[in-house]
């Protein structure tokens, strides 16, 4: 009868901790999913504006290039270092992704495939995050270029006052009206060919921010489909 009543003990101590993981690994999925699930809606944001950004910095450096018409595209080149200007970048949410890794939470999921992708997303942001480090140092120095031949603060006043950001997103804004009258700081050829230069570049780091944010989609797409598979979330 000893060893009945402590093998019952056991049992039902089993099933508690068992059913306390349960709770926990569903308190965890339904965090991740939170975070996942207004990650995505961010990331597929910042995609659009990389994608805005970059047509008009391709539409930049044509301008640029065409010296002898300079003066009159003068206008035209005030608006679209608008989007030169700009660097659409965000973080991802990672307070749950962290708990569940550093605390040894992720023990909780008992889906191989889930713990998987839960871990390939996470080196998926930390690749990321090393990424926009590099970037971030060039767009400062990128700007610094700008300062040569553009003044800087009709480009932030319109970025203002056109309430270019929006509700996540980048508007299509085309208005050569706002900066009429505006004159270059230089007409003089190698600092114009310069300044298309460092578009270029710029552009080259928008491209590959908008693949790592594709990569992102991706992964937290499938990290998603997984916790809905698993733990029927709505």
């Amino acid at each position: 009868m000893l060893f009945l009543a402590v093998f019952c003990g056991f049992l039902a101590e089993y099933q508690l901790e068992h059913y306390i993981e349960k709770q926990r690994a569903k308190e965890f999925a339904l965090s991740l999913h939170r975070d996942l699930t207004a990650d995505t809606s961010i990331f597929n944001a910042n995609i659009e504006r990389l994608n805005t950004c970059s047509k008009k910095i391709d539409t930049l450096v044509g301008l640029l290039s065409d010296t002898e018409q300079i003066q009159q595209n003068t206008s035209s080149i005030y608006n679209l270092s608008v989007y030169a200007f700009i660097f659409p970048e965000s973080t991802p949410t990672e307070s749950t992704l962290q708990q569940l890794l550093n605390s040894g939470s992720l023990r909780y999921f008992k889906d191989n495939l889930l713990v998987d992708s839960i871990k390939i997303y996470n080196n998926t942001i930390q690749l990321f995050k090393k990424f926009s480090e590099t970037a971030a140092t060039l767009n400062t120095e990128f700007r610094k270029k700008q300062l040569h031949v553009i003044e800087i603060s009709p480009v932030i006043e319109f970025i203002e006052t056109s309430v270019l950001l929006y509700a996540g997103s980048i508007r299509n804004v085309s208005d050569t009206a706002f900066f009429k009258n505006r004159q270059l700081l230089t007409n003089e050829p190698f600092l114009l060919k310069e300044y298309a230069n460092w578009c270029s570049l710029k552009k080259f780091y928008l491209t590959n921010s908008f693949l790592r944010y594709r990569a992102l989609k991706a992964q937290a797409t499938s990290v998603l489909k997984l916790l809905n598979k698993k733990y029927h979330i709505k």
